[in-house]
């Protein structure tokens, strides 16, 4: 094929450097979360019904939420199913256009949600503790600055 693979090149890539630093910091917060019964993934999406309950009427649209955690709307569906079928979250549907899907907390989200920030702020202070304040709040302003600047599309 005569392709060259210059592995010192690939071994510099921003994205493997995220994604394994992504995996292992999803490890630390799954297993901090566990005893709360939620993993790292549920337990953001809980955060943000919660955020979104706060400044909206209750229910958000899923393609919206979707765009607010910077995920596919088809992968927030999917990872809702273990939190609607626990009760944890409601999908709904509007009078207005049934082809708009909502999801909304339950009462019993939140208490989920209430639970699980004591278990998630020691997953926080760990990292912290590891990494050291000023590295945490540098690496949280680059991600954010990563997020903000590369926009979807085709690359």
């Amino acid at each position: 094929m005569g392709y060259e693979i210059d592995v010192a090149e690939v071994s510099t890539c921003v994205w493997r450097r995220a994604r394994r630093t992504a995996r292992r910091l999803t490890r630390l917060y799954d297993r901090a979360l566990a005893p709360g019964g939620l993993t790292a993934g549920q337990f953001d999406i809980l955060a943000n019904l919660f955020s979104a309950s706060l400044t909206r009427a209750r229910r958000v649209a899923i393609g919206e939420l979707a765009e607010r955690m910077g995920m596919h709307a088809t992968t927030l569906t999917r990872d809702l199913g273990p939190l609607v079928a626990r009760g944890l979250a409601v999908r709904v549907t509007t009078a207005a256009d049934r082809r708009v899907r909502l999801v909304e907390l339950t009462p019993a989200g939140r208490e989920a949600l209430k639970a699980a920030v004591p278990l998630w702020r020691e997953a926080q202070r760990r990292v912290e503790r590891e990494l050291g304040p000023e590295a945490v709040q540098t690496l949280s302003a680059s991600l954010d600055h990563a997020f903000a600047r590369l926009a979807e599309g085709p690359a």
